[in-house]
């Protein structure tokens, strides 16, 4: 199995105690980051959703032509996470 990530730190290291450890702060700022990305995601797909009736009409679509747009939006979205997501360690 190929390893994608280096460890975060070498075993001497974890064991003489020296490896740098997260501090409170940091792991508050992870915190907020990850719950404003959730309610981001959330609100996002609530905008999408109360936007289709005036999409609808504006369009003169009908309801599978509608879940077309919605299906889109939500793949092209989630092309966005995968490439926002991923990390390319050298």
């Amino acid at each position: 199995m190929p390893l994608f990530a280096k460890p975060a730190c070498e075993e001497a290291l974890i064991l003489s105690g020296s490896c740098a450890r997260q501090s409170a702060s940091d792991s508050g700022w992870i915190i907020a980051t990850t719950i404003l990305g959730s309610s981001m995601a959330f609100i996002d797909g609530t905008v999408v959703n109360v936007a289709l009736p005036a999409l609808q009409s504006g369009l003169g679509a009908t309801l599978s032509e509608i879940q077309w747009v919605v299906e889109a939006y939500a793949l092209f979205l989630a092309a966005l996470v995968l490439a926002g997501g991923s990390r390319v360690e050298r």
